[in-house]
């Protein structure tokens, strides 16, 4: 969609009644001057990843999504706002859990209750904090997003873990070293009847040190 920047159309034709004030026309000029010098905002108003920053909460606002931090990075508010209807039509399945966590930096792991021969439609959710610190903000959080993708008949139990994953790793160190003999010593006034010589040795050792792989869920 095109814009059009023909500022004498607006010189011609205005909004305001046959009784407007000068007054009122010239804030309509001035408004619309300064909405015609922005270049083609309407294409990426509604796109939550070029749009601009000012707008990303307003498109948030529009898409009506309910779970919405404001001191969440703009990263996540960006993802929250493009994603908000696909959360929608995954909503009640365990797909749309584990996306909608992965958008505001959790993991999530869910149980339905066939597999833990528990009550029809309850189901048992666990949430993982990749290396944040679990305070009762992100509790209320995590519940009202199981709120707003949960199905309405189904309830739940949720666990907030925190996880922590390390990586294993393997050193390697080399020593070399060049060993120098010679002949042995020999007393004054005796003989020897070994062969003088000198010898080169090599030493090559190998520390190989390794720490278990880790993989805790506190």
């Amino acid at each position: 969609m095109s814009q059009s920047t023909l500022l004498s159309q607006l010189k011609i034709h205005s909004l305001l009644p046959d009784n407007r004030s000068p007054l009122e026309r010239a804030l309509e000029l001035a408004l619309s001057e300064s909405l015609f010098a922005v270049e083609h905002a309407y294409p990426q108003l509604f796109n939550a990843q070029s749009c601009p920053e000012s707008a990303v909460t307003l498109l948030g606002i529009d898409r009506q999504v309910p779970v919405w931090e404001s001191s969440d990075t703009e990263a996540i508010k960006r993802t929250r706002g493009e994603f908000a209807w696909r959360n929608r039509q995954l909503s009640g399945t365990r797909l749309g859990f584990v996306k909608a966590f992965e958008q505001m930096g959790f993991s999530a792991a869910i149980t339905p209750w066939y597999q833990n021969e528990g009550q029809p439609y309850h189901f048992n959710i666990w949430v993982y904090g990749s290396d944040q610190v679990l305070t009762p903000e992100i509790n209320t959080r995590v519940d009202a997003l199981i709120l707003e993708m949960k199905s309405e008949r189904d309830f739940y139990s949720m666990n907030l873990a925190r996880e922590s994953i390390a990586i294993p790793r393997i050193a390697v160190a080399t020593e070399i070293g060049i060993t120098s003999t010679s002949t042995p010593f020999v007393p004054a006034g005796s003989e020897v009847n070994a062969l003088p010589h000198t010898g080169i040795a090599q030493h090559l050792r190998i520390i190989s040190t390794s720490e278990p792989a880790r993989n805790e869920r506190l």
